[in-house]
């Protein structure tokens, strides 16, 4: 049961902040929320904005959250949600002590995220994936055959490190690496949040190498309808979930067919920087604090997780086949070309071939992912 204090809106221009208290009685867990508004016009005043904290009460390890699964609060189409995610990496068995683990790599100890460690002390791990996800939210109104958008708003950094890992049997080359059979090759990166870089410090004393950051949320997704496809938080699917998509940065939207009442959304493998691919096994690790607005809507149809920026629609193919991963983007680019721009598939078959990359999202989940990209410009004459 829970109990909400909810705190009447004042009109006001000037960004107002209130907070706003909801105590859970599952497993006696607190969820911490502030709630505010941001009111610079008078279109903004239309949504609230909630802080939900990566309190153990929050989040959960290894697997989905279920049909059943009890949110973590309730919000109305538009809200926004400023949603604390923790990285799995640097807590995993195969690293030892956390602390140890992170110092060793040149991380202060004071800089270490304390979220990390008491979710590694308190939070059992409840299914075979790594992933720690945040959530879920119920979406009031929101019902199968409804479309979420997820709009990734905003993105912070919440610790000044991330981690690349390798491990045995997995990546792209398993077997071939880690060398000699070692079960796990792993490197601390140091991130500098103000020029937005990550240091890479190569093994065999060569110069250190800048990654340019570039965040996004591996995985955000609404639950399932079938409860096996929630026992893992690995693989991906027409749920969303660990899509891996680099593209679904600041200012990106993620349409996500719904599945269940309340579409119960949810994120979790915070990334800063990823090659397409994904070909060691993880991206830069890092915990991060995205900023979402969640919009339903009921006047869309969707087969299938469609990507969007303010350059782009991501067509997304999904299968445990690489080959066929990329028949469903195909298949899903042609739907996309004919349902925003009128162009016949036949048509759009010819001209993706000659103008539209598509991309290996990932090949490292289970479900391998490819990506059409599609590039808003080159259609303008087209648009109705």
């Amino acid at each position: 049961m829970k109990l909400f204090k909810r705190i009447k809106r004042q009109p006001s221009l000037k960004a107002s902040k209130r907070l706003l208290q909801v105590v859970s009685g599952v497993g006696a867990c607190l969820l911490v929320a502030t709630v505010w508004s941001s009111l610079f016009s008078p279109a903004a005043a239309q949504y609230e904005t909630y802080e939900v904290k990566s309190v153990p009460g929050n989040v959960i390890w290894g697997e989905l959250f279920k049909p059943d699964s009890e949110p973590i609060l309730t919000v109305k189409s538009g809200d926004r949600i400023r949603m604390e995610t923790v990285s799995h990496e640097g807590i995993l068995a195969d690293q030892g002590d956390t602390v140890e683990f992170l110092t060793g790599g040149g991380i202060k100890e004071d800089d270490i995220l304390p979220d990390q460690l008491s979710i590694k002390g308190t939070v059992p791990k409840s299914g075979p994936g790594p992933h720690v996800i945040t959530g879920p939210i119920y979406v009031e109104g929101a019902e199968p055959g409804d479309v979420l958008e997820i709009r990734t708003v905003d993105i912070e950094y919440r610790a000044p490190y991330g981690v690349i890992s390798n491990r045995h049997g997995k990546g792209s080359l398993p077997g071939e690496y880690p060398e000699n059979d070692a079960p796990i090759y792993t490197k601390i990166i140091p991130i500098d949040a103000e020029r937005e870089i990550g240091i890479f410090k190569p093994s065999n004393g060569l110069p250190d190498l800048e990654i340019p950051l570039k965040p996004f949320m591996g995985l955000m997704g609404v639950v399932p309808a079938a409860v096996e496809d929630a026992a893992n938080s690995v693989p991906p699917g027409l749920y969303g979930g660990n899509v891996d998509i680099k593209h679904l940065g600041r200012g990106s939207s993620l349409y996500l067919p719904v599945q269940v009442p309340g579409a119960l959304f949810y994120s979790g493998d915070p990334h800063c920087a990823q090659g397409n691919g994904e070909v060691a096994l993880t991206a830069i690790e890092c915990s991060l604090l995205p900023t979402f607005e969640l919009v339903l809507h009921k006047d869309m149809e969707l087969p299938a997780p469609m990507g969007e920026t303010a350059d782009a629609w991501i067509a997304v193919g999904l299968d445990t086949d690489l080959n066929e991963a990329m028949k469903k983007s195909v298949r899903e680019y042609l739907r996309i070309m004919e349902e925003k721009y009128g162009l016949t598939k036949a048509d759009a078959l010819l001209y993706g071939s000659a103008d539209i990359d598509f991309e290996v999202s990932q090949v490292v989940d289970i479900v391998k992912g490819i990506h059409g990209v599609i590039p808003k410009e080159r259609f303008t004459a087209l648009e109705k």
